[in-house]
């Protein structure tokens, strides 16, 4: 790969003119610049652009922390959040945090060491004191900071009203309500649609169960592990409120004993990614809009990177979608 030197050797010129003149910073004669730019050519010459950010004390890089990408709301966000940076000049580095290594714990340390200009966590697992002891640019997706570091979350405590809605207006009478056990802290935000969920429908009579799943596994083998045990121990149980892996799991799970859905078992779905609209009986869900989401993490990050405050936390709009299975 060639170097600005060889660059500026080609076109007999010095270091200095040749990078004026690739840069476009500084005055150049009109016929040097020429020669320059076709030495570049020949050359197949590209900058190297991280060497020039690092020398503007900035890299272009994004870190993204997740806790896995074969959960498929993650993985949607990842992408959203790829594509949205991108457009903003900025390039990803996508960082899975739920094998319990020191994974997070090294990604602040680049951010401290300007290896990466910002960081958009959505991980729920690494201690906070680590977040809030930096002075660099964080933003949250879902975990709140106390204030400290600007979050973007959906309306959560408007969905878990939404689903209830919806199990009452269909008469379930004993609702299963399942969610991470890392949501069962009052700083993981995803949280409130459960809590809600449950105020909800016990305030309507309907009797509420729940349990909890681990923090640490995203693949479908443990959630239809989980769906079968649940589905072993309520047996009377005609309602579940799940995220959307864990919805399929039930769907398939309950389909295997003979459960008719929706007429014996009503499902709803919490994230509302396409997969639940691939499967059949599509999932009903309630739709956190990912889009949206990664619009205004994205927004938040860069204006803050540039040196904005900001701060109140965003909220984005949820939305039913309709489906087969409530």
């Amino acid at each position: 790969m060639a170097s600005i030197k060889d660059v500026a050797n080609l076109a007999g010129v010095g270091l200095g003119t040749a990078s004026r003149a690739l840069s476009g910073k500084g005055y150049v004669a009109p016929e040097t610049k020429r020669r320059i730019e076709e030495a570049a050519r020949k050359l197949s010459y590209t900058p190297n652009v991280f060497a020039q950010n690092l020398l503007k004390n900035k890299s272009g890089i994004i870190a993204i922390l997740v806790p896995a990408l074969d959960h498929c709301f993650f993985s949607r966000l990842v992408q959203e959040l790829e594509s949205d940076l991108y457009k903003k000049g900025y390039k990803t580095m996508v960082c899975c945090t739920s094998s319990g290594g020191h994974e997070e714990e090294d990604y602040l340390d680049m951010l401290e060491n300007n290896l990466v200009d910002g960081i958009i966590t959505a991980t729920h697992s690494f201690n906070d004191e680590a977040y809030l002891g930096s002075n660099r640019v964080v933003v949250s997706f879902d975990r709140d900071f106390g204030g400290h570091i600007p979050m973007v979350r959906s309306d959560h405590k408007a969905a878990g009203r939404m689903a209830a809605e919806h199990f009452i207006k269909k008469g379930c009478r004993k609702v299963l309500n399942i969610y991470g056990e890392d949501a069962t802290e009052g700083h993981i935000s995803v949280g409130n649609a459960h809590r809600e969920l449950k105020v909800c429908l016990e305030a309507a009579g309907v009797q509420v169960v729940e349990e909890y799943t681990r923090q640490d596994r995203f693949n479908m083998g443990y959630y239809s592990q989980v769906a079968g045990a649940c589905l072993e121990k309520y047996r009377d149980m005609d309602g579940v409120f799940a995220s959307d892996p864990l919805a399929e799991a039930f769907l398939w799970e309950g389909k295997r004993r003979g459960k008719r859905i929706p007429q014996k078992l009503k499902i709803i779905s919490y994230d509302g990614t396409e997969r639940t609209e691939s499967i059949s009986p599509r999932i009903s869900a309630v739709v956190q809009q990912i889009d949206k989401i990664s619009a205004c993490l994205t927004d938040i990050l860069t204006r803050r990177i540039q040196g904005e405050e900001i701060g109140e936390d965003k909220i984005t709009e949820i939305l039913w979608r309709q489906g087969e299975t409530c």
